[in-house]
């Protein structure tokens, strides 16, 4: 069974098979129903989610937060300090300044970082200066973990979970994975097989090229390149391909770390893959 919906501002599919049709269907509809969940909970542009409650009243007190929120602030805490801060939710002041973000009912916010972020126990918050946080770099893929332990839960054993690129499978089959060529997204290059694991892409500029040159020619230039992450979970894949973005170094040891593995996919190649 296969099934799409469009949700978290993308596509998101489900493929699900070795139950009756009528037991797949009633797993694959809550699977939707917890990636809905996730939406109504973590995004920025929802005025009643716990993001925006704690965007606009966390530095002037608690917030108590649903506890799916609540894991997610744990783990953007955990990668936050694990990466040296590369990677910060604290962005919410940068994207509205950008105009990527709505600024609306948060003229008090000022530029920082996650460390302003407190955990005052249970699932209580409070941010120790003025900042917005933005789960934009992370709930989907913890929405694609959700449908997949809602799946898990009423014994689904083998299923794709696809959210716009942030894929997580379970079964024995190995699934294949292509990405999109990011220069000029209409080729797609096979870059492995996936198999009880999740991957994540994220697409950004680059700079390639050797330092020096020629005279006329530019020693570098910017290349779209497509960064990709593979883990055991979809939210540290999804995490750490903006970690990646920032390093371009594969090898780098924050994605040991997290028993992960990165490469970064120029035009239809593959290079700087980890070992």
């Amino acid at each position: 069974m296969k099934r799409a919906r469009p949700l978290l501002g993308t596509f998101v599919e489900i493929e699900a098979a070795g139950l009756a049709e009528r037991d797949l269907e009633r797993a694959v509809n809550a699977a939707f129903e917890a990636i809905a969940r996730v939406h109504r909970l973590m995004s920025f542009h929802e005025p009643d989610s716990d993001v925006s409650r704690l965007n606009r009243n966390a530095v002037s007190g608690p917030v108590v937060v649903d506890r799916w929120t609540a894991r997610v602030l744990h783990w953007a805490r955990t990668v936050f300090e694990a990466t040296g801060g590369l990677f910060d939710c604290a962005v919410g002041y940068e994207l509205m300044q950008s105009g990527v973000l709505p600024s609306r009912g948060l003229d008090h916010v000022e530029s920082g970082t996650f460390a302003a972020v407190e955990h005052l126990g249970d699932d209580r918050f409070r941010f120790s200066a003025p900042i917005a946080i933005d789960f934009g770099g992370i709930a989907k893929g913890f929405a694609v973990d959700r449908a997949i332990a809602i799946l898990r839960a009423r014994s689904v054993r083998e299923a794709v979970v696809n959210a716009g690129g942030d894929m997580r499978t379970i079964g024995p089959a190995p699934q294949t994975v292509y990405i999109r060529c990011p220069e000029t997204n209409t080729r797609v290059v096979r870059v492995g097989l996936l198999r009880n694991a999740a991957i994540a892409t994220s697409a950004a500029l680059a700079t390639v090229g050797k330092r020096g040159g020629t005279a006329g020619v530019p020693a570098a230039k910017l290349q779209r390149c497509a960064f990709s992450v593979v883990a055991p979970t979809c939210l540290v894949a999804d995490a750490l391909t903006k970690v990646l973005i920032q390093l371009g170094d594969p090898a780098a040891p924050c994605f040991a770390a997290f028993g992960a593995t990165a490469f970064i996919t120029r035009d239809d190649t593959i290079e700087h893959e980890a070992a």
